[in-house]
């Protein structure tokens, strides 16, 4: 388990209530994923999260306070408790909007470490992305178990992370979306691609999808399922 390396996306500590992102003091050790970032800000619509057992169903609208602001002002606030290289930017939007967003951090004075596109953000309706562009930073494509990571230039990318699973108004993770991201995992997988493992519960899950060649994970619903389990890794 050692050679295991852990990331979480920090909107599920906080889903988008729109005051401090997300509460960044949690699992210090842990390689930190921002909630996903719009050029321009973009109010979110209401939400619910619904957790049944191992699983979570969740209708999130993405609230967030815009790319200005968050370089500007939040970025240099995070970085003085959070070690800038284990913070990876989520951004969304068209690829122009993606091209001036990644433009202004490869330029930029604090040296994250990584950015992650999300191309499979439900809340973004204008979003139609086939550009990868090039960064000094590594870059983590975001898909759902749907989408075919060759329609995308891999050249570029670094690694791939799975989102929820699509469902009625929102999204499912954790147990009931295991099946089809390790089927995503297992098939694409076998190729060479890099894709972190997701939509585990154990320390047994974590085992399988090491023996599918899994060397990160993406640490999402079990944080609200089985904290404690969390803070164990």
């Amino acid at each position: 388990m050692t050679s295991i390396k852990y990331f979480y996306s920090a909107s599920v500590m906080d889903y988008g209530t729109g005051r401090y992102w997300h509460k960044y003091y949690k699992f210090p050790k842990l390689t930190r994923v921002t909630k996903t970032i719009t050029l321009k800000p973009k109010l979110g619509i209401p939400f619910a999260v619904i957790k049944f057992g191992n699983s979570v169903w969740n209708k999130v609208g993405l609230h967030n306070i815009g790319f200005k602001k968050f370089y500007l002002d939040i970025l240099p606030e995070l970085i003085l408790f959070v070690n800038p290289k284990d913070l990876i930017i989520s951004l969304a939007g068209t690829d122009d909007d993606i091209d001036d967003m990644v433009w202004v951090i490869d330029r930029g004075k604090i040296p994250v470490g990584g950015i992650e596109l999300n191309f499979s953000c439900p809340n973004v309706e204008d979003q139609k992305n086939r550009e990868v562009p090039k960064s000094k930073y590594p870059i983590y494509l975001k898909l759902n178990y749907l989408q075919d990571p060759y329609e995308y230039n891999l050249d570029n990318v670094t690694g791939i992370r799975l989102n929820s699973i699509p469902s009625y108004m929102g999204g499912v993770s954790g147990k009931a979306a295991q099946k089809y991201n390790w089927e995503f995992i297992d098939r694409y997988g076998r190729d060479g691609i890099n894709i972190a493992g997701c939509s585990f519960t154990n320390r047994d899950d974590i085992k399988r999808l090491e023996d599918m060649g899994c060397t990160e994970m993406g640490i999402g619903s079990v944080i609200l399922t089985n904290p404690k389990f969390v803070e164990q890794l």
